[in-house]
């Protein structure tokens, strides 16, 4: 079962980590960045205190892409997620790859609205240049206010990517999930059940947090029984099957 998660979604993984390149492509590397201290949950909660550092794009395409992003949820969640990449991508180059792995894992729709194949020419073209400015202007350590034209936001990336997938949805999230139960965004796409529970149950949409909730919760049950030691493949799957079936129909 794991194999075939796995199979089925490298093509995806290959698309949105040929996506991101694209953008990284001009943005400038800073060679101090890569020895910054890897992020875990505990630092990023300390980062996100520290000063936040106003990051300003202005120009036509801000404009416009800015003005999009307030009209489009889903642009606004795929530029901040292409910023957070690219970011971790040059400040943390080791684990330049967990964000789009992770987005692929999780199902989350990233890249369809604001950098996938289905959008205008000219909407690629704008999240390009704009997410290279913003990388190019932010340093590696605290929080960013984003100013692209008239879109602001707060961006905390090391919360940000200890809480992804989840923090797509909600790049606002101050807190790294309790699910995660104090692993790093790079140990989660390190485990091999990860990709299990979330083909099991995907945040390919946002939901109710009545749903949200305990399909979190399910998704931990089916971690603990992949991750046991010994379990038999074909009862683990018996099981993951009846705990799903025991979740309400909505939230299946």
């Amino acid at each position: 079962m794991r194999g075939s998660v796995l199979l089925a979604g490298s093509a995806a993984l290959v698309a949105c980590l040929a996506l991101l390149m694209l953008f990284l492509r001009h943005v400038p590397v800073q060679r101090t960045a890569a020895t910054s201290a890897k992020a875990t949950p505990g630092s990023a909660a300390s980062a996100a205190t520290g000063p936040v550092e106003d990051v300003v794009v202005a120009g036509d395409e801000a404009v416009r892409l800015g003005a999009r992003m307030r009209q489009d949820e889903g642009v606004a969640n795929d530029v901040v997620f292409l910023i957070a990449a690219a970011l971790r991508g040059r400040c943390e180059p080791a684990h330049a790859h967990d964000l789009p792995r992770m987005a692929v894992m999780a199902h989350v729709p990233a890249l369809a609205a604001g950098g996938g194949e289905h959008a205008p020419d000219g909407l690629r073209r704008d999240v390009s240049h704009v997410v290279n400015a913003v990388v190019g202007q932010a340093s590696c350590r605290g929080p960013v206010a984003l100013h692209i034209g008239t879109y602001t936001r707060e961006l905390a990336p090391d919360i940000y990517a200890e809480a992804f997938p989840d923090s797509y949805f909600a790049p606002e999230l101050s807190a790294v999930p309790s699910e995660f139960k104090g692993m790093s965004l790079a140990q989660r796409v390190a485990d091999r059940c990860t990709p299990v529970a979330y083909a099991t149950l995907p945040l390919d949409a946002a939901r109710a947090w009545q749903c949200a909730g305990l399909r979190a919760d399910a998704r931990s049950s089916i971690l603990r029984l992949c991750q046991r030691e010994g379990a038999s493949p074909d009862q683990a799957a018996v099981d993951i099957h009846h705990l799903i079936g025991s979740l309400p129909a909505t939230c299946q």
